[in-house]
């Protein structure tokens, strides 16, 4: 059966998306062209410009549905932990898998725009408004979440957004420059400070789950 056009616009997008994780993070943002994009993808750099607009669009497009993507995930793994400190892991875990080269791919591209930004005014307007509507979103998340499970969290809830990003985006990056000095523990810990947890406890069963869970979603998305 003949596809749709709609059908092969998504595809190419998919295929666009795809090649651009992958370049952007081996390579740094700067140093990849929209026709080597294109190269990858197996399509034009014309596609690029008609679905994306520009390079930098392509890499906010990019980095919203890394955001999707982690959210499903984290969505999932928090339904299905039997304890606060399990739902903890789970975040933590599909965030620092190094070993996956879907989500070790998620702090690099992260920093990556954060440098775009810093240098253009331009970009840094567009990721103001991201990082809002992101923050809102987790703000409204964590709030729901401490108070089903009684924590007393470290600050108000937009605020703990911040902390909470930082916190998980720091530590990600840290783990991958020097995987010893960030131990599970230590970021269960500054975790459960920051959401007011009292008793965290061991992840290890939490980081299996969750590895296996990252790998059944990433082939089937």
């Amino acid at each position: 059966m003949a596809r749709t056009q709609g059908e092969r616009k998504a595809e190419t997008r998919a295929r666009l998306l795809a090649a651009a994780a992958e370049l952007f993070a081996d390579q740094g943002v700067d140093a990849v062209s929209v026709d080597a994009v294109a190269e990858a993808a197996g399509r034009t750099s014309g596609a690029v410009y008609a679905h994306f607009g520009s390079k930098q669009g392509l890499l906010l497009a990019l980095l919203d549905s890394w955001k999707d993507s982690v959210l499903t995930v984290l969505q999932a793994e928090v339904a299905v932990s039997d304890s606060p400190a399990g739902q903890l892991g789970a975040v933590w875990a599909n965030l620092s898998d190094n070993d996956d080269p879907d989500t070790s791919r998620w702090p690099l591209l992260e920093h990556e725009l954060w440098l775009r930004a810093a240098r253009d005014p331009e970009v840094a307007d567009v990721v103001r408004v991201r990082n809002a509507e992101a923050r809102r979103y987790s703000a409204r998340r964590l709030d729901g979440w401490t108070s089903a499970v009684g924590a007393t969290p470290a600050a108000m809830s937009e605020d703990l957004a911040v902390l909470v990003k930082a916190l998980l985006t720091g530590l990600a990056m840290q783990k991958r420059l020097d995987p010893d000095s960030v131990s599970d523990d230590l970021a269960m810990r500054g975790l459960a400070a920051l959401v007011g947890l009292t008793e965290p406890t061991a992840i290890t069963s939490s980081r299996t789950t969750s590895h296996h869970s990252t790998r059944t979603t990433s082939t089937t998305r």
